[in-house]
């Protein structure tokens, strides 16, 4: 049975326009957009996207998935307790000291621990 499929541009460049916001230090040729929800142990974490914009963060940082936890006490999750839908955490405690909850349907800029396989002409 067909399922739709929602497909997301995204210019990635190694010089972020924002001139507050660090290089890349990974090559962005790999970088994927991806659902938070879909964010994988050792992805790295490289913007949040919008409509038509990445918001790049100033540390680019290894995801570190675990279960949300809306009254850990962080002083971040409580901000999303009351989201309607479901919420994710990315982190906890790196590379801040505090956790790093995102509704899960955001899009997030990544560049995926396990690569997908290359392509061969055949394909």
């Amino acid at each position: 049975m067909p399922e739709p499929v929602d497909f997301f541009q995204a210019v990635v460049t190694a010089h972020p326009e924002d001139a507050d916001h660090a290089p890349l230090l990974h090559d962005p040729v790999h970088a994927r957009v991806a659902r938070a929800g879909d964010v994988a142990d050792g992805d790295l974490i490289l913007a949040g996207v919008g409509m038509g914009d990445a918001d790049y963060f100033n540390d680019q940082y290894t995801a570190r998935p675990e279960p949300y936890d809306p009254a850990c006490g962080c002083g971040v999750c409580c901000h999303l307790a009351d989201h309607p839908g479901a919420v994710v955490m990315l982190s906890n405690g790196h590379p801040w000291h505090a956790c790093d909850p995102w509704p899960a349907d955001d899009l997030v800029l990544i560049i995926p621990a396990h690569r997908l396989p290359e392509r061969t002409a055949k394909e």
